[in-house]
């Protein structure tokens, strides 16, 4: 080959390899932008938004004048549990006056707020004092002395109560800061413990738990965080800031969080109590006219060792709260010659002419009888009162009732005891726990398992009932002051075949042996219920006992033993027997 065939042939290859040099600033330029692309693309992507939102996106309030409320860490929205807008604000504001609907502070603050719509007042028991606001006036009272606040204590909005934070902050134990733009109260309960940390740099509450979400407020370094909760993947925490702001914030953002209680800005309150003294032996006595108390001084003689003595002398008489009496001066003086207490019930019973609950939820009649009540403890020398109110519809007012009526029996050293029977369900608003703060003693009715009324026959204080009743007295009411009340009667049920309940009849001890042993029947011992049973069959009547006696009286003075109660009660005279008041004298 020739050289200038191999020269060219060179050259042609060198030019065929050869790339200018613009092309490779353009290729170089091309692969740098891709690389920030795609790095703008993840900073897009893994980086935290600064997208801010109005914290009305977050505080949705929906009524006129709303105030979000923030209890405890809870944001309480005005809505029921499925989701659906109540027809009232849980706070409002009015002319600058921040309000909380009162059913919200009875459910979630406090629940001694009792109101009366009918005198639309709001009443309000300390241990000592109480408390008196009407709708619309800023005038309030305490007992009978009267002050004033800058706004009225109470307002309505359609068929709603709301009162006042001035007002509340006298009487329930909390605190609270408010906000504005929008309006919110974060307010915290005494005792409620919190989780507070503070923020390790500037950050951000953010609406979600996420770094896309947007910001509700900006968190400078060292401000101070309430943490709610942490979130599922515990990256991320729900929290409250200094300025009532809630939302969520990296868990690294803010320091280890710890324990703090919020402490209580109202006095301790004290309830004191009168005591009676050690293993009482209280006894019933029923009269309906001034002629039972002449023979005090027999009865007395009859009934073993008794320490108290409850007539029961007065009955609601009327719906305003006046009572009925058949008190008797020289009764007292008999039974305080004999080292006796006389504590006077009050009770509806046989008032039917009477609504109790109208009487204990007028605020007027209320007073009336507490009063009436005091002036006829006085005027008689009493030593204490015996509250037996049964058959009541619910409501606030019959706690009320005893809570004024024991504020003023303490300043008249007068002892106040509050018959119950067993707890249940539907009784739960005689309320025991509060019972137990005011009056002296709580008597827990052990008997009428099964009534007169009764669509089945049975024992009316089987012995399991008998402690189940005391028991759950007991998770309300401390042992010193719960008075255990048992029955010197039992019932005599008249059934079908079937077992319909056809009649039945109220028997004393005597009264029931003498049955048997008319009827020519032996009633056994049954274990399970702690009494002696009889059941026979007379033409078409069946007839089924569980019989009352001085055996069965001593099992449930065990009860009362075991359980360290403060004394026995005893329904009624006239039903007892010397054997009875020998198994007393054992255990009081």
């Amino acid at each position: 080959m020739s050289q200038s065939r191999q020269r060219n042939r060179n050259y042609r290859r060198r030019k065929k390899s050869y790339i200018p040099r613009g092309y490779v600033y353009i290729a170089a330029i091309a692969i740098l932008f891709t690389v920030v692309l795609v790095g703008i693309v993840g900073y897009k992507k893994y980086s935290f938004t600064n997208e801010h939102v109005e914290l009305t996106e977050f505080f949705t309030n929906t009524h006129d004048s709303e105030v979000a409320v923030v209890l405890n860490g809870d944001y309480k929205k005005s809505v029921d549990e499925s989701g659906v807008d109540l027809p009232y604000a849980n706070a409002i504001k009015e002319d600058g006056t921040v309000y909380l609907e009162l059913n919200f502070i009875k459910g979630n603050i406090d629940d001694g707020y009792v109101y009366d719509s009918t005198e639309i007042t709001l009443r309000y028991a300390t241990d000592t004092e109480i408390y008196t606001a009407t709708l619309g006036s800023a005038d309030y009272s305490i007992d009978k002395s009267y002050n004033s606040l800058s706004a009225p204590a109470l307002v309505a909005k359609g068929d709603y109560v709301y009162v006042s934070l001035e007002y509340l902050h006298l009487l329930s134990d909390f605190q609270s800061t408010i906000f504005e733009d929008p309006d919110r109260i974060i307010i915290e309960t005494a005792g409620y413990e919190k989780q507070v940390a503070t923020a390790k740099k500037d950050t951000a509450i953010r609406i979600l738990n996420g770094k896309k979400s947007a910001i509700l407020e900006d968190v400078e370094k060292g401000e101070e965080l309430n943490v709610i909760r942490a979130t599922e993947d515990e990256d991320w925490s729900f929290v409250v800031s200094e300025k009532g702001v809630m939302g969520y914030i990296q868990n690294k953002r803010f320091s280890e969080p710890e324990a703090t209680t919020v402490e209580a800005t109202l006095p301790e309150r004290t309830y004191n109590h009168i005591n009676a003294g050690s293993d009482i032996s209280l006894l019933w006595h029923q009269m309906l006219s001034q002629d039972g108390n002449a023979n005090i001084a027999t009865v007395l003689a009859d009934s073993g060792n008794i320490d108290v003595i409850s007539p029961t002398w007065f009955r609601l008489s009327d719906n305003q709260g006046n009572i009925s009496s058949v008190a008797s001066s020289n009764y007292v003086s008999v039974c305080h010659a004999a080292n006796v207490q006389v504590w006077g019930l009050v009770t509806n019973v046989d008032s039917a002419e009477v609504d109790a609950d109208t009487v204990l939820n007028t605020t007027s009649s209320r007073d009336k009888l507490v009063n009436n009540i005091i002036a006829q403890a006085i005027t008689y020398g009493l030593d204490g009162v015996n509250i037996d109110f049964e058959a009541l519809g619910g409501g606030d007012g019959f706690i009320e009732f005893i809570k004024e009526l024991s504020i003023k029996c303490e300043k008249n050293d007068i002892i106040l005891s509050v018959d119950n029977h067993a707890p249940a369900e539907y009784n739960a608003f005689y309320n025991l726990e509060e019972q137990a703060k005011y009056a002296d003693y709580v008597v827990v009715m052990a008997y009428d398992e099964h009534a007169g009324n009764s669509e089945e026959a049975g024992s009316v204080a089987s012995i399991s009932w008998v402690e189940e009743a005391v028991k759950n007295t007991l998770n309300s009411v401390p042992a010193e002051q719960v008075i255990m009340a048992m029955p010197f009667y039992c019932r005599v049920w008249k059934t079908s075949a079937e077992g319909t309940v056809l009649d039945s009849e109220a028997y004393g001890f005597d009264g029931i042996q003498k049955f048997l042993n008319n009827h020519e029947v032996t009633a056994e011992w049954n274990e399970e219920y702690g009494q002696n049973y009889v059941e026979f069959v007379e033409g078409d009547i069946t007839y089924k006992v569980w019989v009352e006696d001085e055996t069965s009286l001593e099992e449930k003075l065990k009860v009362m033993d075991n359980y360290g109660l403060a004394g026995g009660a005893f329904w009624k005279k006239g039903f007892d027997n010397s054997a009875a008041w020998n198994v007393i004298a054992k255990y009081l």
